[in-house]
C-alpha cells in the first residue's frame, strides 16, 4: 500500500483494484468476528464482512463478535477492540494484525488474464496507474488504453500514463497531441553540450499543441496536475539572452479530498538525471523515492542517500523513510510504485 492512511478491506479477488471495495481510513469502525482459532495466536476472521487471517497477542474465542477501530502502524494494518463488556476473551485484547502479503508478479499476471487483460507489463502500468488515482477497474478502458499507447513506439509505459490520466480527467486528445506532449515531459527535444542544454527551435504550431493539452489538464480538476519547468541563466552569449541549464516537470497527485498525495520532480541538469517521489499524508512527507542517474560517471546510492538526508536536514524539512529505487519505477507518474495485496489469499 502506498499510503498509511487509508485501509482498503477486500470483498472480492477484484477488490484492490477498485471493484466492490470499501476504502477505511484510520479511526473507522468495523465489524470483526473470529471465525477459527488457527494456533500460535493466529485466527481466522471476518473483517467488514471480508474473510481475513488475523494474529492477536492476546487469546481470542472463535464466534466472538466485536466493534474495532482500524489503524496502521509500523506499515501493517491493525484492529483495536473496543471496550466488549461481557465478552471475557476481548478483555484487555490489544491491537490485532491482519495477514496481508505483496502479490507476486505471477499472481498479478494471473490476475490481468482473469480481467481479459495480456499478462505483460504494460497492462501492469495501467492496473497501477488506475490503482494510484483511484479509479475503478474498467476493462473495456484498459484495452482501449492498452491499444492506444502500443502506437507510441519506445514510449508505451509513458503514455498508459497519460492516456490513463486523461480518461480520469475526461479529456480527449488525439495522437498528435498526446505525441507532442510526451515529448515535452521526456525533453528529447533537448541536446545537452558541456552541462548546457540548447533546445531545437520549435514551430510555434507545436508549442500551441504542447501548452494546449497541458493546460486543459491543469485547468481540469481530477487526479494529476503537471509542471513543466525550464533552469535558465540570463546570458549575453544567446540570441534571446536565456541559457538554458536543464529542465524537467513536476507533477502533483491529489486525492479525492483535494489533499496533496504524491509529488514527483523529474529534472535533467549537468548530465545527470534526478527523479523523485515524494509520498505525503496530510501535510507532512511520509516517504522519499529517488533515483539520480549519471552519464559520465557511476553513483554510490548509500553515499546519496546520505547527501540527501544532510540536504533534508539542512532545509528543516523530515523526509521521512528515504529509499533509493529503480529508475523504471520513478519515472513518469511513478505508477511503478504500486503494489498490490492479499488478504487470506484475496487481492
Amino acid at each position: 500500500m502506498s499510503s498509511a492512511g487509508a485501509v482498503s478491506i477486500q470483498s472480492a479477488r477484484l477488490s484492490q483494484i477498485g471493484v466492490n471495495h470499501q476504502v477505511l481510513k484510520e479511526g473507522s469502525s468495523v465489524l470483526v468476528r473470529v471465525i477459527a482459532d488457527r494456533g500460535n495466536g493466529k485466527y481466522e476472521g471476518s473483517v467488514a464482512g471480508v474473510r481475513v487471517q488475523l494474529t492477536s497477542a492476546k487469546p481470542l474465542r472463535a464466534s466472538d463478535t466485536f466493534t474495532a477501530t482500524i489503524g496502521v502502524k509500523n506499515g501493517s494494518i491493525v484492529v483495536t477492540p473496543k471496550e466488549a463488556s461481557g465478552m471475557a476473551g476481548l478483555q484487555g485484547a490489544a491491537e490485532i494484525a491482519l495477514q496481508s502479503n505483496e502479490v507476486s508478479e505471477s499472481q498479478l499476471f494471473s490476475l490481468l488474464e482473469s480481467l481479459g487483460l495480456p499478462a505483460d507489463n504494460l497492462s501492469s502500468t495501467i492496473l497501477q496507474s488506475f490503482k494510484q488515482m483511484g479509479l475503478k477497474m474498467d476493462t473495456a478502458l484498459a484495452n482501449k488504453i492498452r491499444s492506444l499507447a502500443l502506437r507510441f513506439g519506445g514510449k508505451e509505459k509513458s503514455a498508459a500514463e497519460i492516456l490513463s490520466l486523461l480518461a480520469q480527467k475526461g479529456i480527449e486528445a488525439d495522437e498528435a497531441e498526446i505525441k507532442e506532449l510526451l515529448s515535452l515531459l521526456e525533453r528529447e527535444e533537448s541536446q545537452v553540450v558541456e552541462g548546457s542544454t540548447k533546445q531545437k527551435p520549435e514551430s510555434a504550431d507545436k508549442e500551441k499543441t504542447k501548452e494546449k493539452l497541458i493546460s486543459r489538464i491543469n485547468s481540469t480538476e481530477g487526479s494529476w496536475y503537471l509542471l513543466p519547468f525550464e533552469l535558465v541563466e540570463l546570458s549575453g552569449h544567446t540570441e534571446d539572452g536565456r541559457l538554458i541549464l536543464g529542465g524537467g516537470c513536476i507533477r502533483l497527485l491529489f486525492d479525492s479530498s483535494a489533499a496533496l498525495k504524491m509529488l514527483n520532480l523529474d529534472c535533467k541538469y549537468n548530465n545527470q538525471q534526478y527523479l523523485f517521489s515524494l509520498m505525503y499524508e496530510g501535510k507532512r512527507i511520509s516517504n522519499t523515492y529517488f533515483n539520480v542517474s549519471s552519464a559520465d560517471r557511476v553513483l554510490n546510492f548509500e553515499e546519496e542517500i546520505i547527501n540527501l538526508k544532510k540536504h533534508f536536514m539542512a532545509a528543516g524539512i523530515n523526509p521521512g523513510r528515504i529509499t533509493w529505487s529503480e529508475k523504471s519505477e520513478l519515472e513518469g507518474n511513478a505508477s511503478g510504485l504500486e503494489s498490490f495485496v492479499s488478504f487470506g489469499g484475496e487481492i
